[in-house]
């Protein structure tokens, strides 16, 4: 889910002892214990980031090269996982 879906959620450590009804929802990426989905080629971004590169190369189709710079190098192209989900579940 988004960070803005997630905010909809109770968090399942929002009850305390002390009240009788979950308090808060769920805080996103700022709880130590959400985690990122990792980013797939299925990210909106993967496909023109592949094509940008292979042109710049001029590789032809499929473009195994620049797709493996992508994947290498996500980070400093922006490509930022845009989903998450609650850690205390277990990995995804």
């Amino acid at each position: 889910m988004t960070p803005e879906n997630a905010s909809q959620t109770l968090c399942p450590f929002a009850r305390t002892f002390r009240a009788s009804q979950p308090e808060g929802g769920c805080h996103g990426p700022s709880c130590a214990l959400w985690r990122w989905v990792p980013v797939t080629i299925k990210h909106p971004a993967w496909l023109p980031a592949v094509r940008k590169a292979a042109a710049e190369t001029g590789e032809k189709p499929p473009y195994p090269k620049a797709a493996r710079f992508v994947a290498d190098n996500k980070e400093v192209l922006g490509i930022a996982p845009t989903e998450g989900f609650c850690g205390a579940g277990g990995a995804l």
